[in-house]
């Protein structure tokens, strides 16, 4: 907030002030002393000065000023002109401002005890002043109404902040939407590449170099090829697949019987309902146990697996272990990036996984995630909207209690008559404390509980002469009237609630008036049709006289509906909106990638396990070559996209690949094979492409070739079950590949 808007309050309170005292005194042409006018402007001056920095030290602001107020009453001459004692009329609401600014700066503890210390202080100073005690219930609603008003106004401006949070982060992730995409898919390319084609090439390359020294690795690299290559070619087809939209997850019960039509037998466990998770944490959940399914069915096809989700003290816990099972694992269907997909999952909502071998037989994967972070809240009789409806209640009981004291102190009222007409104007008043809830049904009960003052002079239960305790009630139809135009669902039929409103009082203060008895020496209506004549009578002028304060209720709420709706459509739609243009801007990279698999790295990771099935080895070298070098083109060919500048327009989806600055790239084509003469490493240097191999004529390097043996379930140190040929030089002399 600007400076000068903080400065301004005080200013005019205390010109206000000074205006009103010594100014109207002066102006009369009375005379007032100096030294208390020198002091009184000391202390409004005072005041001013401190209010001023109720931003900042708002606690402190509070005590000083009704410190400095209570010094100013004491020496301001005894000045009436509305209330005893009112020289200091202006000035002394500036401790509701400080309340107010310290409600709104601090904390809910804060607060509370700042209203503690006013009420004590009200009390002491009643007590030495000899004050009226009602004062003290008065003071201590008025500072409670003000610091629930406060509270409100800080979870406003913490709702703006928010908005204006998320909006940012919204633009930030639209900006960057492209680009992360594309990461996200050169990550997921990279993984195929590597783990397959790669393999696919150096252990074709390796067979076709030692087929004469080892002519078993021919069959072994054919046989890998044609596996591999098809697995090789599903990743990428389902890659492709998933491009446009991710269905939505099945629940867990769908997960289980799927996973028992392909022979496993699962048993699922579910202690508490799954209801209570939250969309994210069961999207988690579900993908975490997909994962560890489709392990079991990798590599302990036909094996008991039990499936348990449960929720405890730690969180939710998923826990799916099996007993190993007994039929030989099928090899090559892993991609690597199981167990790391599965923690990553878990990390997003703060949770943990832990996978590893049971300690008979067997494999277990443990997840736990964290409870959702309750959101603090206080009593639900402390907080400050039911203060604030609780004090609108008691502001429209005001008169109807006046009213009833006056009743009560009047000869020949009864005791029971008088506890009556208290509960009946109660009653009246009491639905407002649901009128945000429940504002239709607030405004119902208000409208029914109208009659029961003419209920209570029909049967005789209040005498002739009392119906004027009910006519000051409408307070609680206007309130009511408000909270529908304000809150009500279907805000198209809030127009029924003032007509409604009108006629039922109209027609209850018609009907009070002719219970009454007729003035003195005025005869009483002669006849029904008359009666009725005058009722219709009263019933049109009354209308007439509530029609303006109750569609002015009705008005006033409906325009505040109108401002609400326009700060969430300017907050809360513009949000969706940029996260919207975020996801067509994924969804656009994603179509580039799509289209550049279907036309290009398909085609040739297709002819992989053709030519593998073929035994035609040169085919397959050349296949996984021709992938490989496509794979590198794609994405050379499609290159970084450049996050937008939040100062600069937005760059069109169509610009051309050649126009945007390339990113280096992970190199996914195969090597040249050395050629004679040249040295020979002692071991394949770490690589995405695949490493130089020896030609015939040179002196043979020992080192490890690439095997088929795939490891059980989730990473390389599990124990599990080969997936090559037993005994064969391959699966003997290479690393297991990454798990799946």
């Amino acid at each position: 907030m600007a400076r000068w808007k903080i400065w301004l309050l005080p200013a005019l309170l205390a010109a206000a002030q000074l205006a009103y005292w010594p100014g109207v005194v002066l102006a009369r042409g009375d005379q007032v002393d100096p030294v208390r006018l020198s002091a009184v402007t000391a202390v409004v001056a005072l005041i001013a000065v401190v209010l001023g920095f109720r931003h900042h030290r708002p606690v402190t602001v509070v005590a000083v000023i009704t410190a400095a107020l209570a010094i100013g009453g004491w020496i301001a001459p005894e000045q009436v002109f509305f209330v005893p004692e009112d020289t200091l009329l202006v000035m002394s609401t500036a401790d509701l401002v400080a309340v107010f600014a310290a409600a709104v700066r601090c904390s809910r503890r804060t607060t509370a005890l700042v209203l503690a210390g006013l009420t004590v202080w009200l009390t002491a100073d009643t007590l030495v002043t000899d004050g009226d005690p009602g004062d003290i219930l008065i003071g201590a609603l008025a500072y409670a109404v003000v610091a629930s008003a406060g509270r409100l106004r800080r979870r406003w401006n913490a709702d703006r902040e928010s908005a204006a949070r998320r909006l940012a982060e919204a633009e930030q992730a639209r900006r960057e939407a492209a680009e992360a995409e594309r990461r996200r898919l050169a990550r997921e390319l990279h993984d195929v590449t590597a783990h397959h084609l790669t393999s696919i090439v150096v252990n074709a390359s390796t067979a076709q170099f030692l087929g004469d020294q080892r002519p078993e690795l021919r069959a072994e690299a054919l046989a890998f090829a044609a596996r591999t290559g098809r697995e090789a070619l599903a990743d990428l087809q389902r890659l492709v697949a998933v491009l446009p939209t991710e269905p939505a997850a099945p629940s867990l019960a769908d997960l289980a019987d799927d996973f028992r039509e392909l022979g496993q037998v699962v048993t699922l466990e579910m202690p508490g309902s799954s209801d209570g998770l939250t969309e994210a944490a069961a999207e988690v959940v579900h993908g975490i146990a997909r994962e560890a399914l489709t392990n079991t069915l990798r590599y302990a096809p036909g094996a008991t697996v039990r499936v348990r989700l449960s929720h405890g003290a730690e969180g939710t816990e998923l826990l799916v272990e099996d007993d190993g099972g007994s039929t030989p694992a099928t090899s090559g269907l892993g991609s690597g990036r199981g167990l790391a997909g599965m923690r990553e999952r878990a990390a997003l909502l703060g949770g943990s996984v832990q996978a590893g071998p049971r300690v008979d037989r067997g494999w277990r994967v443990r997840a736990v995630l964290p409870p959702a972070a309750p959101v603090p809240r206080g009593p639900g009789w402390l907080r400050s909207q039911v203060v604030i409806d609780l004090a609108l209640m008691l502001l429209t009981l005001a008169l109807p209690l006046s009213g009833v004291a006056i009743f009560a102190e009047e000869a020949g009222a009864q005791p029971a008559a008088t506890v009556l007409a208290l509960l009946a104007v109660v009653a009246h008043a009491a639905p407002l404390l649901w009128r945000r809830r429940y504002p239709w049904a607030a405004f119902v009960a208000v409208a029914l509980t109208t009659w029961l003052g003419p209920l209570l002079l029909v049967t005789g239960v209040v005498p002739v002469g009392g119906s004027w305790l009910f006519v000051f009630s409408a307070g609680a139809d206007l309130a009511a009237v408000h909270a529908v135009a304000n809150r009500g669902s279907r805000p198209g039929l809030t127009w029924l609630a003032p007509l409604a409103a009108v006629f039922t009082g109209a027609l209850a203060l018609a009907l009070l008036v002719m219970l009454e008895a007729p003035p003195e020496g005025q005869p009483p209506p002669d006849g029904p049709i008359m009666a009725l004549v005058l009722m219709v009578a009263f019933t049109v002028f009354a209308a007439v006289l509530l029609a303006v304060p109750v569609f002015g209720c009705w008005l006033a709420g409906h325009l505040a509906r109108r401002r609400r709706q326009r700060r969430i459509d300017r907050e809360e739609y513009a949000v969706f909106a940029v996260a919207a243009q975020a996801e067509l801007r994924a969804r656009d990279e994603r179509a580039r990638v799509a289209a550049g698999l279907h036309t290009a790295v398909l085609e040739h990771a297709a002819r992989v396990p053709r030519a593998a099935d073929a035994a035609d080895l040169p085919a397959v070298l050349n296949a996984g070559k021709d992938a490989l070098a496509a794979m590198r083109s794609l994405l050379d060919g499609l290159g970084p996209v450049k996050p937008e500048q939040p100062e600069q327009p937005e760059p069109a989806l169509s610009q051309p690949a050649a126009s945007r600055p390339a990113s280096p790239q992970p190199s996914l084509s195969p090597p040249a094979l050395p050629q004679p003469g040249q040295p020979q490493p002692a071991f394949p240097q770490p690589s995405l492409s695949p490493p130089a191999v020896p030609q015939p004529g040179q002196p043979q390097p020992a080192f490890p070739q690439p095997g088929l043996a795939q490891s059980h379930p989730a990473n390389a140190e599990a124990p599990g079950p080969a997936a090559g040929v037993p005994g064969s030089a391959i699966d003997q002399e290479v690393p297991p590949s990454p798990p799946g």
